[in-house]
């Protein structure tokens, strides 16, 4: 190769080489982003729309089903589900995989217009909206004042913390929660106002109409063209005041007319850290922003306002995505520097040779800058996934290295001379190394063509070890024989070392196995088989929870409670909870809008923790172990729906998720009580739910339509009369002493609306101009509303969710199975229980990976295939693979680790990687038939010739993955079940293949030496 020779024979040149990539990767890795996880793009929208006053039922006929049956013609649609509430519909499209999502939400938009013809009056247009992960938050703070002036603390962090963040780069909007909301609200006296005549409707259009500032046109003045503006703005609340009013007994100032006062909204959310008042501030980054360096200086930004803000105003961090992050990224850079130092170490250990080592220790470094340079122009991210799959890399990179030196130090101990053992040294093994390496890279290929979650996680993964496979074969390829060539010596005297014994057994062992070559090959294959009995215990998992130092607690009180009587429920629960050491922080919303705010619909009796735990390297207990403990503790809480969750991903399913369909709502309902009843009861199921809400209590108005046709209005005239009077109507803003802009709120005063029988006598005005009470044209009680209507592919649907825990999936999942077909009947054919949530992503993924293991193995054939021009060496090197599966099975038995994603990740990457020792092996061995040994004494010679390299190999590989597989660290539980299948499978298929492939080796050539003998 000519690489080979200009290395050795321009040594400065090369060096400039070697510096020229130093610091270009160097330059790659300080300009790459670093996030938790590759940037993903999720094939799903959605629709939604309002209509205000209607019901589930309403929502569902006439919104939905027509937004649904729209979506269904749109290409790549993999499920079409929607939800219908009170006064609005959201419609969830799911793509496939790999779908152009600006295409998609394009064509979605169309579909819209050509049936917005349909929708009711009074719909607004439906709007669309892309689901991104980066929408989630990637900080929140919390804001408070230490003398108890919440309004204070409400008013630093909306013109100070949140004006000094908006403006910082790579920040997408901002949003504050909690705290109080100031208006000018002008309650009104309805008797008051019918006396002179006027509805709210009609101070409504005054106020809004004297409110003005508008250019009114040009005037010619002194050869000048001055533009007019018409000033009418109420600059102070005294403005508004002393505003006339025209009514039927002349004009009136509206001060006189209604009362007006400056005070905080009737329904606005509470937060709370660690049961203080607080204000809470969401920062949400933008897409492909780099979030440790966003968050960084958002840090720095509040550091610096901390010192110009009063000592009494707190900013405290309640959730830093950036930490768990920075955490993640130092542990796996920590195990990978671990990992070299251990791989450097194997190497001393079997050289016994300072210089040798160095040579192949040095080729790490610059590997792993090399390898930084291709993530760099491939636009890929420093996450846990690359980082990790660079972990996973440093143990194979000085494979190719010690296979070279090891053959250049053959050669010189034969007496070549130091440049032309390190030329032919390389050469000898170039085909080998080159085969090996791409065996080793071309298992990824497949995944291309897997779509998926799981693809989207491992993909960057898959193209890092690639990366790093090609930059090590190519350093090994310059460095080694240079380095050799200029500082190589041999060791004078050399003694026996622990090594030759070693040697010398495995060579009477190998004599031994040819020996008895069936009972060898005997002996495997029970073994092979006898591991099958290991599968039955091994459980199935999508991916390893993380364990982010993260809780969530929701606790749901009955439908109607105030946001007084969640509170009160609130401090019980802090109580309850204050024994845990574990925690470091607590921060609480209650009410306010919910996440489905389109019917106006709020959430009084909800209440949501975000539960922050010291750090885990301070705790003893696993984030699971926790919420488990507080599961408990708050199990008994009466009148109350408690979950607790630990922290995610952000793009992981609920483990469990049962969908119920069917036609009739009630009798899903009912099944979906029995199905939590049922589930409950198997082991490891945590907080079944299902996603159905009871019936919120509310006041029914039925609407007489021939009493009120005969006063000439209609049932939009009562809606609109009801809900003025009972949420009031902004008629303006005013400009508040701050600079902040204030609704102008016009209410009924709450006395008159207070009760049913207060509601009956609210005057509604007619086209006639007299008034008459609610009660004249309407009947009113008490009644329970509908809940939420779910539909999926266009079939009423319930979900029941649920929690895991110290189970793992498959297993559960089967239990489950069993359970319902037992014990649940269907009523007929049309209701179905199908599996969702992680169940069904992880039979995806476990379905579309086999297929890409299996491709792998072909593809690692014809590889080989290609090297050797032979189909019958790569033939017996792929026996090597399946031998893999005794240590897989031993591996996750001994560890407890269920077969996850991230297991098949890892049986993908040994597949490639496994066959490099077999390859090294026949490849010198076929070298010696070419020379004219018989099998017995090629074998003989080759084994223990390669032994050496080959252990060098297996266990630099396997004590640079260590560190992955003990789990040291944050942010490594999902790249230890990849360790562990190459640790195990790798270690015992090494000490098997150094005795069954050339068993099996000579096996064929006795066979095919016998054959011949008969034909010729």
């Amino acid at each position: 190769m000519k690489i080979v020779q200009f290395s050795v024979l321009r040594p400065i040149a090369m060096s400039m080489v070697i510096f020229f990539l130093i610091i270009l990767g160097s330059v790659s890795v300080k300009n790459m982003s670093i996030d938790l996880f590759p940037e993903l793009t999720f094939p799903t929208a959605v629709v939604t729309a309002t209509y205000d006053g209607a019901s589930p039922t309403e929502v569902e006929n006439l919104l939905a089903q027509p937004i649904e049956g729209a979506m269904g013609t749109i290409p790549n649609i993999e499920k079409v589900s929607s939800v219908s509430q009170n006064g609005g519909a959201l419609v969830l499209v799911q793509f496939n995989w790999g779908t152009d999502m600006d295409f998609a939400t394009l064509k979605m938009r169309e579909q819209i217009d050509a049936v917005r013809d349909v929708l009711p009056d009074g719909v607004q247009t439906p709007k669309v909206l892309r689901f991104n992960p980066s929408d989630l938050p990637i900080m929140q703070l919390a804001i408070t004042d230490t003398k108890g002036n919440i309004e204070n603390a409400k008013e630093v962090a909306e013109k100070e913390v949140k004006t000094a963040v908006d403006r910082l780069d790579g920040i997408a909007s901002t949003s504050i929660e909690g705290g109080p909301e100031r208006e000018v609200q002008l309650i009104a006296n309805p008797q008051k106002l019918l006396s002179y005549g006027i509805t709210l409707k009609n101070l409504q259009e005054i106020i809004g109409s004297e409110n003005i500032d508008l250019p009114g046109g040009n005037v010619e003045d002194h050869q000048e063209t001055l533009p007019i503006r018409i000033t009418g703005k109420f600059d102070s609340l005294n403005d508004l005041e002393m505003l006339p009013i025209p009514t039927k007994k002349g004009t009136v100032l509206l001060n006189d007319l209604i009362e007006i006062e400056q005070k905080e909204q009737r329904e606005n959310g509470l937060s709370y850290l660690n049961g203080k008042d607080a204000v809470g501030l969401s920062i949400l980054k933008q897409s492909g922003t780099n979030t440790v360096q966003v968050a960084k200086n958002i840090h720095n930004e509040i550091e610096k306002l901390k010192e110009e803000l009063p000592s009494n105003i707190k900013i405290q961090t309640i959730f830093d995505q950036s930490m768990f992050i920075n955490q993640s990224i130092s542990a796996v850079s920590s195990n990978m520097i671990v990992g070299s130092l251990l791989a450097a170490f194997v190497l001393f250990l079997f050289l016994r040779n300072f210089r040798s080592t160095m040579i192949i220790s040095l080729a790490i470094p610059l590997s792993i800058m090399t390898t930084f340079i291709f993530m760099y122009f491939s636009n890929q991210t420093l996450n846990l996934l690359t980082l990790g799959g660079l972990a996973l890399g440093v143990g194979m990179m000085v494979d190719n290295a010690i296979v070279i030196l090891e053959n250049i130090y053959r050669l010189r101990q034969e007496g070549e001379g130091k440049k032309d053992a390190a030329i032919k040294g390389t050469n000898q093994v170039g085909q080998a190394i080159i085969a090996s390496t791409l065996t080793s890279v071309v298992v990824f290929l497949p995944i291309i063509f897997v779509d998926g979650l799981a693809a989207q996680l491992f993909k960057p993964l898959a193209l890092v070890v690639s990366y790093s496979q090609f930059a090590a074969l190519f350093t090994a390829l310059i460095i080694v024989p240079l380095l050799s060539s200029l500082i190589l010596k041999l060791k004078e005297n050399e003694k026996k070392s622990v090594f030759d014994k070693f040697n010398n057994r495995y060579k009477a062992l190998l004599s031994a196995s040819l020996k008895h070559p069936k009972k060898t090959v005997g002996v495997v294959i029970v073994l092979f088989l006898l591991s099958f009995a290991g599968v039955p215990f091994i459980g199935t998992e999508f991916l390893p929870s993380q364990d982010q130092s993260y809780l969530s607690i929701e606790a749901e009180l009955p439908p109607g409670s105030t946001v007084e009587k969640t509170y009160r429920k609130v401090k019980e629960i802090n109580e309850k909870i204050r024994p845990v050491e574990e925690i470091a922080n607590t921060y609480i919303t209650i009410g306010g809008s919910s996440s489905f705010s389109m019917g106006g619909r709020n959430s009084n009796n909800e209440a949501n923790y975000s539960v922050l735990l010291t750090d885990i390297g301070n705790r003893s207990r696993t984030d699971l172990e926790i919420a488990e403990d507080i599961r408990q503790k708050l199990k008994n809480t009466p009148n109350a729906n408690i979950t607790v969750s630990s922290g995610t991903s952000g793009f992981s399913a609920n483990p469990i998720s049962l969908k119920i369909s069917g036609p009739n709502l009630e009798t899903l309902r009912s099944l979906s009580d029995q199905t939590i009843n049922l589930i409950s009861k198997v082991d490891g199921v945590r907080e079944p739910k299902a996603n159905y809400e009871e019936g919120n209590p509310e006041v029914s108005i039925s609407i007489n339509r021939d009493k009120a046709a005969q006063y000439g209005i209609g049932s939009a005239s009562v809606a609109q009369a009801v809900s003025d009077a009972t949420k009031g109507l902004v008629a303006t803003k005013l400009s508040g002493n701050a600079g902040e802009e204030l609704n102008v709120r016009l209410l009924i005063d709450e006395k008159y609306i207070s009760s049913t029988e207060e509601l009956e006598n609210l005057t509604i005005q007619t086209q006639g101009g007299t008034s008459i009470p609610l009660k004249a044209v309407s009947s009113i009680s008490r009644d329970t509303g509908p809940s939420q209507i779910t539909r999926s592919d266009r079939v009423r649907e319930i979900t029941v969710n649920a929690d895991i825990l110290n189970r793992d999936l498959g297993t559960i999942t089967k239990d489950i199975e069993k359970t319902l077909k037992e014990n649940l009947p269907l009523p007929n054919d049309q209701y179905k229980v199908t599996f969702g949530g992680q169940n069904e992503q992880m039979n995806d993924a476990f379905y579309k990976l086999s297929l890409s293991l299996a491709l792998a193995v072909v593809l690692v054939y014809m590889v080989m295939a290609a090297q050797f021009e032979s189909f019958f060496h790569p033939f017996l090197i792929m026996f090597s693979v399946p031998l893999t599966f005794i240590g897989i099975i031993l591996g996750l038995l001994i560890t407890n680790e269920p077969l996850g994603v991230g297991s098949l990740v890892g049986i993908l990457i040994l597949t490639g990687i496994v066959v490099n020792n077999a390859i090294v092996l026949i490849d010198y061995l076929k070298q010696l038939r070419e020379e004219g040994y018989d099998a017995k004494s090629a074998i003989l010679l080759a084994g223990p010739t390669r032994l050496r390299p080959i252990m060098m190999t297996a266990l630099t590989s396997v004590l640079g993955l260590l560190p992955l597989m003990f789990g040291i660290g944050e942010g490594t539980e999902i790249q230890r079940p990849m360790a562990i299948v190459i640790i195990f499978g790798l270690t015992v298929s090494t000490f098997i293949t150094l005795i069954f492939i050339p068993t099996v080796y000579y096996m064929f050539e006795q066979r095919r030496i016998k054959k011949k003998e008969k034909t010729g």
